[in-house]
């Protein structure tokens, strides 16, 4: 299994927002898919994980854009891990926004945890798919803990 993976979204009318743009949310629920793609791709689609009383939860979200995107356009995003604790209960990704000629159109981190359904509450996830988690570690992936957040100072937030 790659540690990139990458979607492909035409960017439709109910995308956008007064100004023609890709509305912000749009690029979260695009991540989101993303994200979830990952672990489906290996054997855990949404109906699994509902077996298993496992979730995923975003804990942060950190958003930097670049160039405006359009009605009709096609939109690529690559999510890649670039953090996991070492027990798998927390993980970061990076999504990267491309236009179809390659130009960055945003740059989207996530932070984000297991969660158990049932106890309500983060937790690790069953040894196999921590085994997923770490075949998918991107070559830069940090190890990060539960101090973890964003521009913490030191903790090698972003």
């Amino acid at each position: 299994m790659s540690d990139i993976i990458e979607k492909i979204f035409e960017v439709r009318w109910d995308d956008v927002n007064p100004n023609g743009h890709l509305r912000n949310t749009r690029y979260l629920e695009y991540a989101s898919y993303a994200r979830i793609s990952y672990v489906q791709d290996a054997g855990f689609p949404p109906s699994r994980m509902c077996q298993m009383g496992l979730g995923m939860v975003v804990l942060a979200d950190d958003a930097e854009y670049y160039n405006e995107v359009f009605l009709g356009e096609s939109l690529t995003v690559r999510a890649r891990a670039v953090g996991l604790s070492a027990d798998g209960t927390r993980w970061q990704v990076a999504h990267t926004f491309l236009h179809s000629d390659g130009k960055i159109a945003a740059i989207l981190y996530t932070l984000g945890a297991w969660f158990d359904m049932k106890a309500r509450m983060l937790t690790a996830p069953p040894p196999e798919l921590k085994s997923v988690m770490d075949a998918v570690r991107s070559k830069d992936c940090e190890v990060i803990d539960a101090e973890w957040r964003p521009g913490t100072p030191g903790a090698g937030g972003w």
